[in-house]
């Protein structure tokens, strides 16, 4: 449970990443924050909203496989009184994680702390919000996890948690290059890997919805959507990087496409081929996550 905000969509063997591998990805899981930072801005006014009018305010906040920090100097913007310490398993985005708060001014409030989850949570104070963004399926057994970290919720804290609800899309069906339907046999090809990734997971046990799990884990749920963020075209800068470097990594996914289908890839890569993605004025981005808000029975 290592993951971050970009974590869902890195190859099978994420687990036995390389530093340097997380390091590489920084700037893109950064872009990638960015662009989707309203699902950590709505799910944290919600969680918030939760807790309740005569809730003391929020003190503490641990972002559960923080990733670069974007969503963790947001929550502390959001709430202001509290302290907000970015957990993660890789140095380098960590690194990242106290640069951002440094250069926004949070450094006072924003610190780090280096561990893989759910374990390395143990001996970290108590948190009034636990805040946990496409983490928990980079963890073989989620409601072991789940249950772990009541251990670390203060007496009247929530459990926030995202998880991917549909695939992110972004490719108009008709490309004018290749076969049509492009898009959805990215999108089956990264099921049948995401799948294989679950299996090689230590302890790994088949998923279920978040609502499920967090009940055989011992939570109340408070609250459970499904919550989408559009980006219409043309797409700005930061999206078109986000669909290139998606596009990127379902390149290496060779083994799940037909020959036509790679070349249709290399053209939407081709920096200067103006059928490329970042030339296209027909490229969009939808994401969704279910979101669920939880607390300890």
């Amino acid at each position: 449970m290592g993951a971050h905000e970009h974590g869902h969509d890195h190859g099978h063997d994420h687990v036995h990443m390389s530093e340097a591998d997380w390091a590489a990805m920084a700037d893109q899981a950064v872009i990638e924050g960015e662009l989707l930072g309203g699902f950590v801005t709505g799910a944290a006014t919600w969680a918030a909203e939760l807790r309740g009018p005569a809730a003391p305010p929020v003190a503490r906040i641990l972002d559960l496989g923080s990733g670069p920090g974007v969503g963790t100097c947001e929550l502390a913007r959001l709430f202001p009184e509290a302290e907000v310490i970015a957990v993660d398993g890789s140095p380098a985005m960590l690194e990242r994680a106290a640069e951002r708060a440094r250069r926004l001014g949070l450094d006072g409030r924003v610190r780090t702390h280096l561990a893989e989850l759910p374990g390395g949570v143990d001996g970290l104070p108590p948190a009034d919000l636990l805040w946990a963004s496409m983490s928990l399926h980079h963890v073989g057994d989620e409601i072991g996890a789940l249950r772990a970290l009541r251990g670390v919720l203060a007496p009247g804290g929530l459990l926030a948690i995202a998880e991917l609800a549909d695939p992110m899309r972004f490719l108009p069906d008709d490309l004018g290059v290749g076969r049509s339907g492009l898009g959805g046999r990215l999108e089956a090809a990264a099921a049948a890997w995401f799948a294989a990734m679950r299996h090689g997971l230590p302890d790994a046990v088949p998923s279920s919805d978040l609502p499920s799990m967090l009940a055989d884990a011992g939570y109340e749920v408070l609250g459970a959507e499904v919550r989408t963020e559009h980006v219409e075209p043309p797409l700005p800068d930061g999206a078109r990087q986000v669909v290139l470097g998606k596009l990127r990594r379902q390149r290496d996914q060779v083994d799940q496409l037909d020959e036509d289908d790679v070349r249709t890839l290399d053209v939407l890569l081709d920096p200067d081929d103006p059928r490329g993605v970042l030339h296209r004025d027909d490229l969009f981005v939808t994401a969704s996550r279910h979101i669920a808000v939880a607390r300890p029975v």
